[in-house]
């Protein structure tokens, strides 16, 4: 039961998301409506579990999986000035989110019951989880938290545990503590994608409380309820696009640290982020990663010229284009066939010389 809450509340991390000053806000409302793709491998590579530091590289282009796993965020309306929506796992909802300007919040999952096989429960998080993390390497991020649902004992169904007499409700109460630690950064070599990324270790520990009612009074019934373990812990490695902030792979870990399954993008890019009005001067570029023809979009610059450099992973310059910018967004289109592969950074400058972006493209060959 556990493992499947943890999922719940790690699902939100698998979306692609604009990247904003605050670690561990993003913007989801650019996302409603758009669809990624992941599989799951039950026989991953041990070396996604390889020494912390830079300059790694991680080669999973071995990975495999019949099928793939699609889901999508809905918005589903808005109250008090606030817009919400569900994060959809195939066809069944599994969160709730609230999303206000750039916070977004997660403040319910939907799970299965844990004392009555069957049934789902909603289950509320207090403090709301902001389930996005964009670290560097050696910071951290900690959530301590509660997960609690409430419901009224069923008479109509059998679960796990039937007290002699039929309580009015239950009450299930889950206290997460939850770290991650970026300790990591190189390359990662997926089946349809090459990308830099940030590796983020992930601690996560659990304790559970099952408590039933009958009139006023709440009684702790938890060791009773067979196939319960009151206390859990799991790690977890993932690994997180340095220039998209989509999170590309999660590992689970068993004690010793050894891969069990592995869950990774199946689908090299998501076309609609690049549609959204950014909101404030800007550069992207796309598809990234790119086999030779890179189209670059420029966002919310004054007229005027403008220079755009190519630099190799050293600081040596590549390319040049000088653009004449009229309207508010232009898109140019470069041939960067001639290069070779690997990863390079783009910078934007003005016709001073200052610098207005500079970001990461990756290379790749067929």
């Amino acid at each position: 039961m556990d493992a499947m809450i943890r999922r719940s509340l790690l699902l939100a991390t698998f979306f692609i998301c604009w990247l904003v000053s605050t670690a561990q806000q993003m913007n989801w409302t650019m996302l409603a409506e758009d669809t990624l793709y992941y599989a799951k491998d039950y026989l991953p590579d041990h070396r996604v579990v390889s020494m912390s530091g830079p300059a790694q590289v991680w080669d999973l282009r071995t990975l495999k999986a019949p099928y793939a796993l699609s889901r999508r965020i809905i918005q589903s309306g808005e109250r008090e000035g606030k817009t919400y929506a569900n994060l959809v796992n195939g066809k069944q909802t599994d969160m709730i989110m609230r999303l206000t300007g750039k916070l977004t919040e997660v403040i319910q999952v939907i799970e299965d019951n844990p004392v009555c096989e069957g049934s789902r429960l909603t289950y509320s998080l207090s403090p709301a989880y902001k389930p996005y993390f964009n670290g560097v390497m050696g910071e951290s991020y900690t959530y301590k938290g509660k997960m609690t649902s409430v419901f009224a004992w069923p008479r109509n169904m059998t679960c796990n545990w039937t007290p002699p007499s039929l309580p009015d409700s239950c009450r299930i109460t889950i206290t997460i503590a939850e770290e991650t630690v970026v300790d990591g950064q190189g390359s990662l070599y997926l089946p349809i994608e090459v990308q830099q990324v940030n590796r983020h270790k992930v601690s996560v520990k659990r304790a559970i409380r099952i408590e039933t009612r009958t009139g006023m009074l709440w009684r702790d019934i938890t060791t009773l309820v067979p196939g319960i373990r009151l206390i859990t812990t799991e790690s977890y490695i993932r690994f997180v696009s340095v220039t998209t902030g989509l999170q590309l792979v999660e590992t689970e870990l068993d004690d010793a640290d050894v891969p069990l399954s592995i869950e990774f993008k199946t689908h090299p890019m998501v076309t609609r982020v690049f549609t959204e009005e950014p909101t404030k001067a800007d550069v992207f570029a796309y598809p990234n990663p790119s086999y030779d023809v890179v189209r670059f979009q420029l966002s919310d610059l004054n007229q005027g010229k403008y220079v755009l450099k190519i630099f190799n992973i050293l600081g040596v310059l590549m390319k040049e284009i000088d653009i004449d910018v009229d309207n508010r967004r232009e898109t140019i289109a470069v041939d960067l066939s001639e290069l070779q592969r690997g990863t390079y950074l783009y910078r934007l400058q003005d016709k001073f010389g200052r610098t207005i972006r500079t970001k990461r493209i990756v290379l790749i060959r067929s």
